[in-house]
């Protein structure tokens, strides 16, 4: 082999690839040193930095080389789809579960609390605490003004989200073995939070359809693929797939809703491809616009979907359609609209008719809250349009636009259209002034059409270029350079907090040193194996010690009532839970022993010589009468136990 030939590899890559790449890198070697905060935003909304620690970093960079390293051999080694889509898909959970060990020791309590914090989400949240059988649903502007302070995003939404959990409710409601299994395995995260007690083991158990959204997420690749391969082929389609799982907004906002939008909105793509791909689709646009009309119901933030779609039907007769040998009417795009428009307001028109708010009233009150964050305009033309392309990635972003460009200026030829269509939607969406901020979340769902337009555009430029059979290792550059930006952001920035209303479960305090041994059984749940009683001061401070027999979902209270050496109970009991609150019964794992200490006052003129206290547990603080059974050591069965005698000195 000559000199020449050992360096062939290199000159066949296109120099725009190799420039790409060079300059991907750079950016992220800048974010990760923050060596630039500006790129973090500013002018009322920044990202803060924060690196997480380099041994934490190591799951994540190690299962990036692990999936770039499986694409490749992939892409080397079959033609068959299956296998992409599948490894494509175990890279989405996968990279998604790491970058949550960045900052998380547990992923499914991570998981677990996004989907349960209104701070975060707040679907679940408002699924649990609207009064669906009550008609409370009716007036959703009225739940969105009173759900504000507990969930913001709630507050800009209409009611579809909170209406699925909802019906996830109903439906493990209806299964009450099933919804108790689901709840009794995530109770050990949220043990000690009295509202998240308060929810039913439906409402509990409904919470893991959010937990499982890095698995939901990654069903995008399908879609994906077929829209993708619809539109330029199957090596498109795979560059596609490969690169999704690399996408830094995917997988640093695992957890939330925003990650399962990309399926919804590319499964409204396909659909609306297939329809145009009929002499009469008015079938498949109706289901594109039914889907369409569900995705509005769920979120405003969806809605600019609609111009994406709109542009590409209207380019696509323009450049295509018009200029076949039996071109359609003019009146096919109106057509396509009018199908897809009629079957989107389907899903507004049985909530009109059901008594629900009109989505006007609705869309005034989300943006009364929603344009009340204040963000000067003419900055954040560029903040909006920046995050979401670094979020995306900028190695496709820039291919994209390129593409996209070009195509722009050859407007008199047929053509692909994705591109063009997706800038001129884009275009629009960022002169509105309507986004807030955090794009790359928000308009996450148009990523995989900056994938999709870049994959076609990159194939096309490597044709151009004769570089057709460096493909594949242009590709795994540009992968390459992704990875880098996707594990630079999710190293140095802590997208999502959860605030102060979902916090760690406790410590177990341990058990309590006592000298009297103990043996009363609580509902066949929790007894008590031991206590002491030390009287000074006007009080008797009863230390008591339990043991937990099963895991128990309801925060139980206790009462101590003080009797007199002549048998006469005092007035008032001592009503309270375990470690004042801090480590409810909930939190009690079997087997454990929990010890407590809680202070009983004697009165002023309290007699001398043997008392007894009266110990009792219940369920409802509102009803102490309702005492749990207690099995006593002989056998019998009662509902308090007797503690004594406890000796007070004659003063």
């Amino acid at each position: 082999m000559s000199t020449e030939d050992k360096f062939a590899l290199p000159r066949r890559i296109s120099r725009f690839t190799l420039i790409l790449v060079e300059v991907s890198l750079l950016l992220a070697l800048i974010l990760a040193l923050d060596l630039q905060p500006f790129l973090r935003g500013g002018l009322g909304w920044q990202w803060s930095y924060e690196p997480a620690p380099l041994a934490r970093a190591v799951p994540l960079i190690v299962g990036t080389g692990v999936y770039l390293v499986g694409a490749w051999l992939l892409v080397k080694r079959t033609r068959r789809a299956a296998p992409v889509l599948i490894w494509s898909a175990i890279g989405v959970v996968a990279l998604s579960l790491a970058v949550l060990l960045l900052r998380a020791d547990d992923v499914l309590y991570e998981l677990f609390a996004r989907t349960v914090s209104g701070l975060v989400t707040g679907p679940h949240l408002a699924g649990a605490q609207v009064d669906w059988a009550g008609g409370e649903w009716r007036d959703w502007p009225a739940v969105m003004r009173a759900i504000f302070q507990q969930s913001g995003h709630v507050a800009l939404s209409p009611p579809g989200l909170p209406m699925w959990y909802g019906l996830l409710n109903a439906l493990l409601g209806a299964a009450p073995g099933v919804a108790e299994l689901l709840h009794r395995s995530l109770l050990p995260y949220q043990c000690h939070n009295f509202m998240l007690l308060a929810y039913s083991s439906a409402e509990w158990a409904s919470a893991w359809f959010g937990i499982l959204m890095p698995l939901w997420a990654s069903l995008a690749v399908l879609p994906l693929y077929g829209v993708a391969r619809r539109l330029g082929g199957m090596e498109s389609a795979r560059r596609a797939v490969m690169m999704w799982p690399l996408v830094p907004a995917l997988v640093m906002f695992g957890g939330t809703w925003n990650t399962l939008y990309p399926l919804l909105s590319l499964t409204t793509f396909w659909l609306l491809l297939v329809g145009l791909d009929r002499p009469c689709g008015a079938a498949w646009f109706a289901a594109s616009g039914l889907l369409m009309g569900l995705m509005s119901f769920a979120n405003f933030s969806l809605v600019p979907l609609v111009g994406l779609l709109g542009f590409y039907t209207l380019l696509y007769y323009l450049w295509n359609e018009r200029r076949t040998a039996a071109p359609p009417p003019w009146t096919r795009p109106l057509l396509v609209g009018l199908w897809f428009g009629a079957a989107l307001s389907v899903p507004w028109i049985i909530h009109a008719l059901a008594g629900g708010s009109s989505p006007f009233d609705i869309l005034r009150t989300a943006f009364g809250w929603h344009l009340a964050l204040d963000r000067p305009y003419l900055p954040w033309l560029w903040m909006h349009s920046w995050e979401w392309l670094l979020m995306t990635g900028i190695p496709p972003g820039v291919v994209w636009l390129m593409g996209a460009w070009r195509r722009l200026r050859r407007w008199r030829e047929s053509g692909p259209v994705l591109g063009a269509a997706l800038l001129l939607a884009m275009v629009v969406l960022i002169l509105s002034g309507t986004a807030r901020g955090e794009t790359g979340r928000v308009w996450l769902f148009f990523s995989p059409f900056v994938l999709i337009a870049a994959a076609g555009e990159a194939d096309h430029r490597e044709g151009e270029v004769g570089d057709n059979g460096n493909t594949d290792l242009s590709g795994a550059l540009m992968n390459l350079s992704q990875a880098a930006l996707m594990i630079a952001l999710a190293v140095s920035w802590p997208v999502i907090g959860l605030g102060d209303s979902i916090t760690p479960p406790p410590q177990p305090p341990g058990g309590a040193e006592v000298s009297q041994p103990a043996d009363a059984v609580f509902a066949e749940s929790f007894r008590l194996v031991g206590w002491d009683a030390r009287v000074g001061d006007q009080r008797v401070v009863l230390t008591l010690n339990w043991q937990a027999d099963a895991t128990m979902t309801t925060p139980y209270w206790f009462s101590a009532l003080l009797v007199a050496p002549n048998g006469a109970p005092l007035l008032e009991a001592v009503v309270w839970q375990p470690l004042a609150t801090r480590y409810p019964t909930t939190c009690w794992r079997p087997g454990e022993q929990v010890g407590d200490t809680v202070t009983l006052p004697l009165p002023s003129d309290a007699a001398p010589g043997e008392w007894w206290i009266s110990l009792a547990a219940f369920a409802d603080p509102n009803d102490a009468l309702d005492r749990l059974p207690v099995r006593l050591p002989d056998g019998a069965t009662d509902t308090q136990v007797g503690l004594g005698p406890v000796t007070v000195p004659d003063r």
